[in-house]
C-alpha cells in the first residue's frame, strides 16, 4: 500500500506497458494483414468484431495507466490495472491466433484452446477491477469490511475464471480443458452464475461505498471518487444485459452495438479516476497526456454510439435506405462533434485539474475568496494560499524587493532536491519589478508547463496585491510615526511648561503683585523689582524661542532623521552657534529610535548653547554593531563635576533607558567642551 513517490516498480511498469501494447498491436496487425476476422456468424464460435475491437482498445488504454501506477506507487491497484491491460490484450491476441489457426488449419486442440482463452483472459482483471479494486482506493489500509469484500470478490473472480476455462462453446473447436457435460462442469456452471451475480452485487456495494466516502473527502478526491463511482455504475449497467440477454433474442444486436461504446467509455473513465486517487497530484509531466487521451477515447466512443443510434432511428422513423440514413447521421455528427468535444474537454479537465482548470475560473474563485478575506494584511496571504490550493502546489511565496519587505508564504518554504521543483516569476507594476513569485512543487514532483502558464496569467494580480500591501504598510507606518511624533511633542511641551515656563510665569505674577503693594511706599524698591521681572520675562521669551527650535520637525513624520537634524541646525543658524551634522543612520531605523536620537541631540545642542557658551557643535549619527550611536561634541565650558543634573540631562538618560541603550556625558576628546554619547541597540 506504499504510495510514496519513487517507491514504485519502474521495470515492471515498462514490462507491462510493452507486453500489453505488443499483444494488442500484434493482434490488430494479424487482422489487418491476414484479414482473419469475419462476421460472427461465419465461424463456429463467438468472434464478434466489436468484442475484438473492445479488447484491443482496453489493452491499449489500461497499459499506460497501469505503467504509471506501477512506476510511481506500490499500491496493489497498480497490479490489478496491469492484470486488466494484459488480460484484454491477451484475449485479443488469442482470438486473432484462433482465427488464424482456423484459416491455416492448425491442430484443433491448439485452435480450441485459443478460442476459449478469448473468453477467459479478460475475466480476472475485469472482475477484480470492478469488484475488488474500489475497496483498496482509500488513504491507509482498508477496513475490516473492505478487506472481506475484497477477499470475497477475489474468490468469485477465481470461480468465474475456472468455469470459463473449462467451458465448451457451442460449435467451437474442441477445448482441451473442457469440463462441459461432467458433474464438475455442471457444478461450475451453477457456481459461475452465482459468482457473476455476487460480483455484480459487490460492484453495486462498491459504488455505494465510493459515493458515501466522496462526501467526506476534499474537492479533488471527491471528484475522483464520484468519477469512479459513475464509471463503475455504468460498467455494471452495461455488463448486465451482455451477461444475461440471450444472444438469439430480439434486439440483441442493437443492444450490443449501443452498450459496447458505453462499456468502453466506462472502462476509460475508470483508469483516469484510479490514477487520480492513487497518485493524487503526482501527475507531473503526464497530466496533459492523460487529459487528452481520455477526451479522445470518450469522444470516439460517444461518436460511435451516437452514429449507430442515429442510423438505427433514422432507418426506422424515415422512409430512407441505410445509405441515406448513414449520411444524415454523419451530417448530424459533424454539427455535434465540436460542441461535444469542448464539453468533454471541460469535464475531463475539471476531473484532472479541479474546478480551477483555466485562468478565468481560477481568477473568479480567487476573487470570491479574497472578498471574504477583508482588507489589509489578510489579502495577500489569502491570495497566496488560494493559489496554492487551487493549483495543488507544494508551496507559494511572494517576496518584495523594496521596503517594506513583505513576505507571504503558503506551504513549503524550501525545496528538497532537484532544481525543477521550483520556479521564480517576476512581479511587475508600472514597469517596476517590485518582487518575486516563487512556486514550489510538492515533494517528489516537478512543476508542469500548464501550471506555470496559468500563474503567469495571474502574476499581475499578485503583483498589484503586493503593491497594495506595501502601500498599506507604508501608510500604517506613517500613521504610527505621526502619532509617536505628536506624542513626543506633547510630552516635550508638557515637561517644559510644567518644569520651566509655568513656574517662571507664576513667579512673575507674584512679583507683579508685590510691586503693586510696594509702589505706594517704596518706589525705588518697586523699580528694582520691576527691572528683575523684566529680565525674567526676557529669559523666558528666549526659552520659548529655544523650545520652538527643539520641537520635533515635520521631517520625522516621514521617518527622515537626516532631514530632521538638518532642520535642527538651521534653527540655530541665527544664534551664533554653528552645528556640523553627519548622519549615516541605518535605513530600517524605526521611529522610536529616530525620536530618541533627535530629542537627545536637540537637548545636547540646547545645553551647549544655553549653558556652555559653545560656538561650535559637531553632531554624528552612525551605525554600530547591532545598533546606532549618537555623538554630540561642543567646544564650550565643559561639564561642572559638582553641578547637579538638571531636567534636560535626566530626560536624555530616560530616553536611552527606555530603548535599552546607554548614555555617557564626559569632557570632549581634546579635553575641552562636552561630549554626549548615546548608543541604542
Amino acid at each position: 500500500m506504499d504510495q510514496r513517490p519513487g517507491g514504485g516498480h519502474p521495470v515492471a511498469a515498462v514490462a507491462v506497458w510493452v507486453v500489453a501494447w505488443a499483444l494488442s498491436l500484434t493482434a490488430l496487425g494479424i487482422q489487418l494483414v491476414a484479414g482473419v476476422l469475419p462476421a460472427g456468424d461465419e465461424v463456429g464460435f463467438f468472434a464478434d468484431p466489436i468484442y475484438f475491437a473492445l479488447d484491443i482498445a482496453m489493452g491499449l488504454v489500461f497499459a499506460p495507466a497501469a505503467a504509471l501506477l506501477l512506476a510511481r506507487s506500490r499500491h496493489v491497484v497498480g497490479w490489478i490495472a496491469a492484470l486488466v491491460s494484459l488480460g484484454f490484450a491477451a484475449s485479443a491476441m488469442a482470438l486473432a491466433l484462433a482465427l488464424l489457426g482456423v484459416e491455416r488449419q492448425w491442430p484443433e486442440p491448439a485452435v480450441g484452446f485459443l478460442a476459449q482463452m478469448f473468453t477467459v483472459f479478460w475475466v480476472p482483471g475485469a472482475f477484480l477491477a470492478a469488484s475488488v479494486m474500489p475497496w483498496f482506493l482509500r488513504e491507509g489500509p482498508p477496513g475490516t469490511w473492505a478487506r472481506r469484500a475484497a477477499y470475497v470478490g477475489t474468490g468469485l473472480a477465481v470461480v468465474t475464471t475456472v468455469q470459463r476455462a473449462g467451458f465448451q462453446q457451442p460449435d467451437a473447436p474442441a477445448n482441451p480443458l473442457a469440463l462441459s457435460g461432467t458433474t464438475t462442469g455442471d457444478v461450475l456452471w451453477v457456481l459461475h452464475w452465482i459468482a457473476v451475480t455476487g460480483l455484480v452485487l459487490l460492484a453495486v456495494a462498491a459504488v455505494r461505498d465510493l459515493a458515501v466516502r466522496a462526501r467526506q473527502e476534499t474537492a479533488q478526491v471527491r471528484r475522483a471518487l464520484r468519477t469512479l463511482a459513475t464509471a463503475l455504475a455504468v460498467l455494471v449497467a452495461a455488463f448486465v444485459p451482455l451477461a444475461f440477454w440471450p444472444q438469439d433474442a430480439a434486439g440483441y444486436e442493437l443492444m450490443t452495438i449501443l452498450v459496447i461504446p458505453v462499456l468502453f467509455a466506462a472502462q476509460v473513465m475508470m483508469p483516469l479516476a484510479i490514477v487520480l486517487l492513487v497518485l493524487r497530484s503526482r501527475l507531473w509531466g503526464v497530466d496533459l497526456a492523460v487529459s487528452r487521451a481520455t477526451v479522445w477515447a470518450l469522444l470516439t466512443s460517444a461518436v460511435v454510439a451516437i452514429y449507430v443510434l442515429l442510423v438505427w432511428a433514422v432507418g426506422r422513423l424515415l422512409p430512407v435506405d441505410d445509405e441515406v440514413a448513414g449520411l444524415l447521421a454523419a451530417a448530424s455528427l459533424a454539427l455535434a462533434v465540436q460542441p461535444l468535444r469542448t464539453w468533454l474537454q471541460r469535464q475531463v479537465d475539471r476531473i484532472v485539474y479541479g474546478d480551477d482548470s483555466d485562468p478565468v475560473s481560477l481568477l473568479a474563485r480567487l476573487g470570491e475568496q479574497l472578498r471574504g478575506s477583508g482588507q489589509g494584511d489578510g489579502t495577500l496571504p489569502a491570495l497566496v494560499d488560494s493559489l496554492r490550493h487551487g493549483l495543488r502546489l507544494g508551496g507559494v511565496e511572494v517576496l518584495a524587493h523594496e521596503p517594506p519587505h513583505i513576505e507571504a508564504r503558503s506551504g513549503l518554504a524550501q525545496d528538497e532536491g532537484r532544481q525543477d521543483t521550483h520556479v521564480e516569476l517576476p512581479l511587475v507594476v508600472d514597469r517596476r519589478e517590485i518582487g518575486t513569485l516563487v512556486l514550489r512543487a510538492t515533494p517528489g514532483q516537478r512543476l508542469d508547463l500548464r501550471t506555470i502558464r496559468v500563474v503567469r496569467h495571474l502574476s499581475d494580480v499578485i503583483a498589484v496585491s503586493l503593491d497594495l500591501a506595501q502601500a498599506n504598510q507604508r501608510l500604517r507606518a506613517a500613521s504610527q510615526r505621526l502619532g509617536e511624533v505628536r506624542h513626543e511633542e506633547r510630552r516635550l511641551l508638557r515637561r517644559e511648561l510644567h518644569d520651566g515656563l509655568g513656574p517662571s510665569l507664576a513667579g512673575v505674577g507674584l512679583g507683579l503683585a508685590a510691586a503693586r503693594s510696594k509702589l505706594a511706599h517704596d518706589v525705588p524698591g518697586t523699580l528694582h523689582l520691576l527691572t528683575e521681572l523684566e529680565a525674567e520675562l526676557s529669559r523666558r521669551t528666549d526659552d520659548v524661542r529655544l523650545l520652538a527650535r527643539s520641537l520635533l520637525p515635520a521631517q520625522l513624520d516621514d521617518g527622515d532623521l537626516a532631514a530632521a537634524l538638518e532642520v535642527l541646525t538651521e534653527r540655530f543658524e541665527g544664534s551664533g552657534l554653528r552645528i556640523d551634522a553627519h548622519v549615516a543612520a541605518p535605513e530600517d531605523l524605526d521611529i522610536r529610535h529616530q525620536i530618541a536620537i533627535y530629542h537627545v541631540a536637540a537637548e545636547a545642542v540646547l545645553n551647549a548653547y544655553r549653558h556652555a557658551g559653545a560656538a561650535r557643535v559637531e553632531l554624528t549619527v552612525a551605525a554600530v554593531d547591532d545598533g546606532v550611536s549618537l555623538d554630540v561634541v561642543d567646544d564650550g565650558l565643559g561639564v561642572d563635576p559638582d553641578a547637579r543634573p538638571g531636567v534636560g540631562l535626566q530626560s536624555m538618560r530616560e530616553r536611552a533607558d527606555e530603548l535599552g541603550g546607554t548614555l555617557t556625558i564626559r569632557p570632549g576628546p581634546t579635553g575641552r567642551g562636552t561630549q554626549v554619547k548615546m548608543v541604542l541597540p
